[in-house]
């Protein structure tokens, strides 16, 4: 017989209750940073479609709109997946789970 196991496919510890408190602390924190991150992606998108279609910008402007463009697209994404992971790490732990995650 198989034994079936939804879980996160992250590598979850159980956290205590100070760690837990840090964890929210560090999201709360990356959640508005993210928000700054969008903000400034959105800058950078509007100066790359801007490059990419008014003539007569120069060189140098059209490939550091570029340059910080895909910096800026980096941060959010690298942003998002540290956030994914802090959700996933409070909401897998053990009063979240359902009954059946546990095999006695």
């Amino acid at each position: 017989m198989t034994k079936v196991h939804t879980g996160s496919v992250f590598g979850i510890r159980e956290l205590a209750d100070a760690q837990r408190a840090q964890t929210r602390e560090e999201l709360e924190w990356l959640e508005k940073d993210l928000i700054r991150c969008r903000k400034r992606l959105a800058y950078w998108t509007l100066r790359k479609t801007q490059a990419e279609t008014i003539p007569g910008i120069p060189e140098e402007l059209r490939q550091s709109a570029f340059y910080f463009h895909e910096r800026a697209l980096k941060l959010v994404t690298s942003s998002e997946k540290l956030r994914a992971y802090l959700i996933a790490d409070l909401q897998d732990q053990p009063e979240h789970l359902p009954a059946y995650h546990y095999e006695h």
